[in-house]
């Protein structure tokens, strides 16, 4: 009985110091699976902390860095480069100069501006004239007694003058950039009394040699050149040329050629 209680004390022994040590086999164990797992976590830390620095410490030396953009080179470009890089001298096309075509002004569209779609118009000059009337009867170039008639007459008048626009004529000088534009000779071209504004003053009638209308219009016409002289010496014909440039000179500068380059000068007759 000594022997069996002695033969289970030492299994009892056997087995505590049994688990003991698989106790203390899984107690290092597990401690070294944390030792190493903490170990492992630091070292990363730490590198991944040195990476982390060098990383952003490239990112700021680049956001520092000013950009430069160039522009995609052409192939033109890239094989010059090449040449310039070999020392194979660059094969360059001959250079040709080319002379612009010169802007003028087309001489039939001048002619079609001159002969179509100008018209020059007249010129009106007005005037007003008194003149004194004074008639005897005669009988064979005798002037008879009793037989006088006398009056005033004012009245009024407008002579008109211009020129044929048909022959006004241009041509262009491309060379000078000038237009020459002939003008024809002006003229009267009519004149006309206003009858209606006849007013007669100290009229002295006779019975034996009555005033008649037909002495107002002689009157009239006889004034007429007179008048026609001061209406020339007026500068009546100055006026229809100078009228007649100033209309050309518009409408030709209506065209943006003759505007900017061409200056505009008139041959008077």
């Amino acid at each position: 009985m000594k022997e069996k209680f002695r033969s289970f004390s030492r299994r009892l022994d056997l087995y505590i110091e049994t688990k003991r040590f698989r106790w203390l086999k899984s107690l290092i164990l597990a401690l070294g699976f944390t030792v190493t797992g903490c170990v492992c976590f630091l070292a990363g830390f730490f590198l991944n902390r040195d990476e982390n620095m060098i990383y952003k410490s490239h990112i700021n030396a680049m956001s520092d860095a000013p950009v430069t953009t160039t522009a995609p080179s052409t192939q033109e470009e890239s094989e010059s480069t090449d040449a310039a890089v070999t020392g194979i001298p660059e094969e360059t096309e001959p250079v040709t100069e080319t002379t612009p075509a010169r802007i003028t002004i087309d001489e039939n569209l001048l002619k079609s501006y001159i002969s179509e779609d100008i018209s020059v118009p007249y010129i009106e000059y007005s005037y007003t004239d008194k003149v004194s009337f004074e008639n005897r009867s005669k009988v064979k170039g005798i002037k008879l007694p009793l037989t006088k008639k006398s009056f005033t007459l004012t009245y009024n008048g407008t002579i008109s003058a211009g020129i044929d626009s048909s022959l006004i004529t241009a041509s262009a000088d491309n060379d000078t950039y000038t237009i020459y534009v002939s003008l024809p000779e002006a003229h009267i071209i009519s004149h006309t009394v206003h009858e209606d504004s006849f007013s007669v003053s100290d009229a002295k009638n006779n019975i034996f040699n009555p005033i008649t209308p037909e002495d107002y219009t002689n009157l009239c016409s006889s004034q007429s050149k007179k008048n026609e002289e001061k209406a020339l010496a007026d500068g009546l014909l100055s006026d229809v040329y100078s009228e007649a440039e100033r209309i050309i000179s518009d409408y030709l500068k209506l065209d943006g050629i003759i505007s900017s380059m061409y200056t505009i000068e008139f041959i008077l007759p």
